[in-house]
């Protein structure tokens, strides 16, 4: 009984795939060969192939119209869609007061945005911190223009997100490319004097550290009092390498600057460092540049 039941199972699992095989067409010589038996299979096959796929016919007509309406009416509703979509477009512009006159210029700005930070990203770390400047300058200005209204159509937003990430990559990427030591410059104005400018947030936050200014400008300050509107400051940042050596200086004086190691028990690692030129550490020169050892 169990083999009987076994037995039915399997022709009724293998019926479905029997008759769902693809029927293998006879040529006029293999059809010749078949026995009698073996023909009436064969038509019975293809009779039944043949009521499938009149039923598949049938059924696909069937669907094709039920689709062809339904694709009508799909239709229809993006038609009414990109009808809302172009009115609602239209009446962003007009809020903005932008016109489709105006989508050139746009592409233009943000074409000139994109060459110019391409163009930055090709330097190296050293060249890009010579361009400081015109980097700031222009990230500057694409933040003034990212908050006028040419900025919020909708067409470009897309550009202008990447032209995001962009400026953002741009200020890290100057950010890395800073040296240990390097001077900013500062324009003085009328009623300045150097603890003044040493105390800005911007400089030093620290009038205390007005001497720093005045060392990086002994060549235009004669006295540390006299500082005149228009004059242009170095402003140093970080600790330099090297040190030009000015009148009545000595290396324990130098050592004992705060830009430089802020202890003047520290006189012997410069001496050490420069006795190509050195001889007697007793015994330095105004102009004689010396390097300055970092660990």
């Amino acid at each position: 009984m169990k083999k009987i039941i076994l037995i039915g199972l399997a022709i009724g699992l293998l019926l479905p795939v029997l008759l769902m095989a693809k029927v293998e067409y006879l040529s006029e010589e293999e059809y010749k060969k078949l026995s009698k038996k073996e023909r009436l299979h064969y038509w019975e096959t293809l009779e039944n192939e043949l009521a499938a796929n009149q039923e598949r016919k049938a059924n696909a007509l069937a669907n094709q119209e039920k689709y062809s309406t339904r694709i009508e009416e799909l239709n229809q509703e993006l038609a009414d869609l990109n009808n809302d979509y172009d009115v609602l477009h239209q009446e962003i512009l007009d809020y903005l007061g932008v016109s489709v006159d105006d989508f050139a210029g746009i592409q233009s700005k943000i074409d000139y945005f994109n060459e110019k930070i391409d163009n930055w990203n090709q330097l190296s770390d050293k060249d890009l911190w010579k361009a400081k400047k015109s980097v700031q300058e222009l990230i500057a200005e694409y933040n003034e223009y990212r908050q006028t209204n040419y900025a919020k159509v909708p067409d470009f937003q897309e550009q202008f997100s990447d032209l995001d990430n962009k400026i953002s990559n741009l200020e890290m990427n100057l950010q890395a490319a800073k040296p240990k030591y390097y001077e900013d410059s500062y324009t003085v104005v009328r009623g300045d004097y150097l603890s003044k400018i040493a105390g800005y947030t911007f400089i030093y936050n620290d009038w205390k550290k007005w001497p720093i200014i005045y060392r990086a400008n002994r060549d235009q300050i004669k006295d540390p009092n006299l500082i005149y509107p228009n004059q242009i400051l170095k402003i140093p940042r970080g600790l330099p390498n090297t040190w030009k050596v000015y009148r009545g200086e000595c290396l324990w004086r130098i050592a004992s600057y705060p830009e430089v190691y802020n202890n003047a028990a520290k006189w012997p690692a410069i001496y050490r460092a420069n006795k190509d030129q050195i001889k007697d550490p007793d015994l330095i020169y105004p102009d004689q540049i010396f390097d300055i050892p970092r660990d």
